[in-house]
């Protein structure tokens, strides 16, 4: 191994840590995202491949959707019962925060994943 090379790191909060930033989950300094929608294929840094294979990122999905179910599903009868909010407008809150927050956590939700996978499974980069 070379001294460039990243050690996996077997520490789970350093890297959520990274993950929530959109870092590499190995080295923490490349950015996993281009933009919004668009993955660098490997880390800057160290060579991490941050696609290991077609359907990789499917799990993705359901910790996108699982955090907005949880969200909605916990805020929504607390304020609705708790008489802080009228039931039309949160109606209309909560339906524009359904469509809007997995788009907007989509990177994040994707980070987690392969940070979640590189913790369980780590890859060393430039294979």
């Amino acid at each position: 191994m070379s001294s460039s090379e990243p050690i996996p790191s077997r520490n789970l909060w350093k890297v959520v840590w990274r993950s929530g930033r959109l870092r590499c989950p190995a080295c923490g300094r490349g950015p996993v995202f281009r933009n919004l929608f668009s993955m660098h294929p490997a880390c800057s840094h160290c060579g991490l491949k941050f696609v290991r294979e077609p359907g990789f990122y499917l799990g993705s999905i359901y910790v996108n959707y699982g955090l907005t179910a949880l969200i909605v599903s916990v805020l929504y009868p607390l304020l609705l019962f708790g008489g802080y909010v009228d039931e039309t407008p949160l109606l209309i809150v909560s339906a524009a925060f359904v469509f809007l927050f997995p788009v907007l956590f989509f990177p994040f939700a994707r980070s987690l994943w392969l940070g979640f996978d590189h913790y369980i499974d780590p890859q060393r980069g430039k294979e």
